[in-house]
């Protein structure tokens, strides 16, 4: 069982992961109505994969005997200046997911919580692995640049990425 403090935090979490995954769907529809469908499918996959979290986050607090809230998700930005610009709040949003988790490893460890400790080291890899592919995805824009042909590689380099389930 876990102390309400704990089930406070890890419903937190599981409506962060919720909003990331309404965040991630948005950017999806707006770069797939610019003709970006690799990016779509890149940020679509993002979506499902936070949508899964959320599931993983209630499930776990049901599975310690507690209550888990699945959360209203306010609503995500629509609009967005550029596919690089989408692909900085991308890592902008993981670093903020890979905080939120962070305090809660902390917060178990001071709790001596010790299964939801082991529980949550899977989303702290996870989380690490995401922030690194954000930011080499960020260094090959850099690299390849934002001309038309630029931004086709950009779309490209995400289709693959996306077909390789790492999006």
């Amino acid at each position: 069982m876990i102390s309400e403090n704990m089930q406070a935090s890890l419903n937190k979490q599981a409506a962060d992961e919720a909003y990331a995954s309404s965040v991630y769907l948005s950017m999806a529809m707006w770069c797939d109505g610019q003709g970006y469908e690799g990016a779509a499918k890149y940020l679509v996959n993002s979506s499902s994969e936070e949508r899964e979290h959320m599931t993983q986050f209630l499930q776990y607090i049901v599975d310690q005997d507690g209550q888990a809230r699945v959360p209203a998700v306010k609503e995500p930005p629509h609009e967005f200046d550029s596919l690089p610009e989408i692909m900085k709040s991308v890592l902008e949003l993981e670093m903020s997911v890979a905080a939120s988790i962070h305090t809660i490893v902390e917060q178990a460890w001071q709790e001596k919580d010790f299964a939801t400790f082991n529980w949550l080291q899977s989303f702290v890899e996870e989380q690490r692995n995401a922030e690194i592919q954000a930011r080499n995805i960020l260094d090959r824009i850099e690299v390849i640049g934002t001309d038309a042909t630029g931004l086709y590689e950009i779309d490209q380099m995400l289709e693959k990425l996306a077909n390789q389930g790492e999006g």
